[in-house]
């Protein structure tokens, strides 16, 4: 029998990635969107359901549905302006809902996307890291895995997110583009590669501890600095006009210059990721290209 993975944040662009491959690998998927005002793009595929959580309680949703897996994907960024308030109900409290009801319900493992940042350096961190601590309260009696992602990027991304901001920006040719000095250093990764991390998991759930939060960090194990990104695009675009202005922004407040993503973790279950951070620019401009 298929098994049913749930998704929260199905409508979103992981979360809309994630259906996508779950349902081509033939699992039943169970989307899990804020609003009718978010619209699915596989609702109408014979494996998919999507419920609306203004419409249906998180807990008949379990009560309707034998769920195998939780995907968490949902979250606010903080970058619409959003309060502490609304971050900490849509970081904390939501999730806790969907992990009290997984663990009544008797689901096999819960899938949370964290982030590789320090927890002090914004509310996001702070919040997904809050969430972070509720799991290792559960994981006696649900399998629970904590993704870790650094930045993660692809084509037909929302801007935003910095890769995606960036190539809009230059797209349009603006005049200048504001930026810090660029000196930090991140591990971006290819959204294939994300995408392929959560199967390996799946796909290795004995594998997985019961009673530890399983924690993986998602990169492809090479650090590039911002700089050099934001150059990089600019020549793939050949923009020859806007002008980029490092060093016109400060450094956040706590912010880490440099982080190490350890992928050793991943690597031993056979995961590795295969596309460069050269090579997937090049493969978002091309499709960007083939849009117009």
């Amino acid at each position: 029998m298929n098994q049913t993975i749930l998704i929260t944040g199905a409508t979103g662009y992981l979360g809309t990635r994630l259906s996508k491959m779950f349902l081509e690998y033939g699992y039943k998927i169970i989307a899990l969107a804020l609003n009718q005002m978010e619209q699915f793009a596989y609702e109408n595929e014979k494996n998919a359901k999507i419920y609306y959580l203004d419409k249906t309680p998180i807990r008949q949703i379990f009560d309707e549905n034998k769920i195998d897996i939780v995907i968490h994907t949902a979250t606010v960024y903080g970058r619409n302006k959003e309060n502490i308030t609304d971050m900490i109900k849509a970081n904390v409290e939501f999730p806790c809902s969907v992990l009290d009801e997984a663990v009544k319900h008797d689901v096999k493992m819960f899938i949370n996307t964290g982030t590789i940042l320090v927890k002090n350096i914004n509310p996001y961190a702070m919040t997904k890291s809050h969430f972070a601590d509720w799991l290792s309260l559960y994981c006696d009696n649900i399998k629970c895995v904590n993704l870790k992602l650094d930045h993660f990027y692809g084509p037909n991304d929302k801007p935003n997110k910095f890769i995606a901001w960036i190539i809009e920006q230059l797209k349009n040719n603006v005049e200048k583009i504001d930026l810090t000095e660029g000196s930090q250093t991140r591990d971006f990764i290819y959204i294939d590669d994300v995408l392929s991390a959560y199967k390996c998991i799946v796909e290795n759930y004995e594998k997985i501890l019961l009673g530890k939060t399983n924690t993986f960090e998602v990169g492809t194990g090479a650090r590039t600095k911002i700089k050099d990104i934001v150059i990089l695009i600019k020549n793939l675009l050949n923009n020859t006009t806007t002008v980029l202005n490092f060093g016109a922004v400060p450094y956040r407040k706590n912010e880490v210059l440099s982080y190490e993503v350890n992928t050793s973790g991943l690597r031993l279950l056979g995961w590795k990721p295969l596309v460069p951070v050269q090579e997937g620019l090049k493969k978002i401009v091309e499709i960007e290209r083939l849009n117009k």
